[in-house]
């Protein structure tokens, strides 16, 4: 769903001490976490009983889980999130941060405030476990510091949107893993179980765990300065995994379009073969605020890569707007299309979206054809408003696992 601005709450610490946990419904999450895989939810996959998602439904949220799960006494949880309200599966991950803090490892969390109120609960719950004192082990804040009624985001304008955990350790069938990266598009209510298709991506990599923890450092201290839009900073490339870490000023460039910018149309294979770039996208949000992207979009498909955008499709046209619309279907300069499908459609009475932030590149990109995956929060829409996180994986293996996750999705979608 679309970010909302932080809340005007007033959080009365008497109460967040009487809340109680809430118990996830269904059985227990059990079995280990994926290393180095992406994983998707199925939200169209039922399991016919109420309030008890199957495992297709709830394989992001349960990723996570599995994850806390694994990590063992004095070890680190570091834990981003827009949107944290009960549910189905949502309240396994609360209380499971929880169980995480009483055995012994420290938990941080940071969440975004909401302008209902929608964060409250959970908030609640977790201050009262872990406490709100930011020199200890454990703590749980919101962005806006030190007045609730602030309008504004960890260190962007208006709003925290990220959605990411960081372990220092977790104990995997025996092996220990170090430095360990959990990034979603989901957030964490049962509308990213039953009505949304999400990713998320787990990785074991040093340089790009300590970026991780390094901007969930900053989105804690720099709530307590002044709204930073000329924040943006990624780690090093030239390795597997690259992180992203926004707000970025407009001015500063397009990061999006300064990757299309580097990509042509027509290369050769390792074999000698000439191939064409392919190009495709599963979106939640696209505006005018990022139109560089549909301009740039265009101009590969005139040079002929193939370019294939799903977008959440919604009446309002909010999300994906007109503008953006006409772009990516007017007829590219050679007279070839751009292939756009909107999605929306309903299994039984609820609606199902998209609400992935992905980029698949296979082909030629900066004199290299290896093919690449870039996802994560950050929406194709204002660069400085909101505070989010962007990973870019780099591998055949992963964009096949993309690719193939792409085409069932386009499949539901209608074509």
């Amino acid at each position: 769903m679309v970010a909302k601005r932080p809340a005007v709450i007033t959080l009365i610490l008497a109460l967040c001490l009487t809340v109680s946990p809430v118990t996830a419904a269904g059985a227990a999450v059990t079995g280990p976490p994926v290393l180095n895989a992406p994983v998707f939810n199925d939200p169209t996959a039922d399991s016919g009983v109420a309030h008890s998602p199957s495992a297709q439904q709830s394989a992001v949220m349960d990723q996570l889980i599995r994850l806390i799960k694994a990590v063992p006494a004095g070890a680190e949880i570091r834990f981003a999130m827009h949107e944290f309200v009960p549910g189905d599966r949502s309240s396994e991950v609360a209380s499971e941060l929880v169980a995480a803090h009483a055995r012994g490892a420290g938990v941080q969390v940071v969440l975004d405030s909401q302008d209902d109120g929608r964060n409250d609960t959970v908030f609640g719950q977790l201050s009262a476990a872990l406490g709100t004192n930011e020199t200890a082990a454990s703590w749980a804040v919101r962005c806006e510091y030190p007045n609730e009624s602030a309008d504004r985001g960890c260190i962007a304008r208006d709003y925290l949107h990220d959605k990411f955990a960081t372990f220092s350790s977790v104990v995997v069938n025996g092996v220990t893993h170090s430095k360990v990266v959990f990034q979603t598009s989901s957030n964490m209510s049962d509308w990213y179980l039953y009505n949304s298709y999400n990713d998320a991506f787990t990785l074991t990599d040093a340089t790009v765990y300590d970026g991780y923890v390094q901007y969930f450092k900053d989105l804690r201290a720099r709530r307590m300065q002044p709204v930073n839009p000329d924040y943006f900073w990624t780690t090093p490339t030239g390795s597997t995994y690259k992180g992203h870490f926004f707000p970025r000023l407009t001015s500063s460039g397009d990061p999006i379009a300064n990757v299309l910018k580097l990509v042509k149309c027509s290369y050769q294979d390792a074999a000698g073969v000439t191939r064409q770039t392919d190009i495709r996208l599963a979106l939640t949000a696209f505006n005018g605020n990022r139109v560089e992207i549909a301009n740039e979009l265009l101009r590969l498909r005139g040079e002929n890569c193939w370019i294939d955008v799903v977008f959440y499709d919604e009446s309002a046209k909010k999300n994906v707007t007109q503008y953006i619309r006409d772009i990516l279907a007017r007829p590219a300069s050679n007279g070839k299309y751009i292939q756009v499908r909107p999605c929306r459609f309903t299994v039984g009475s609820r609606s199902v979206v998209p609400h992935t932030k992905i980029m698949m590149i296979d082909g030629y990109y900066d004199d290299d054809i290896t093919p690449r995956v870039y996802t994560g929060s950050a929406n194709f829409t204002t660069l400085e408003n909101a505070d989010d996180s962007m990973l870019r994986i780099a591998g055949r293996d992963v964009h096949t696992k993309y690719l193939s996750w792409f085409y069932n999705l386009r499949s539901a979608c209608g074509g």
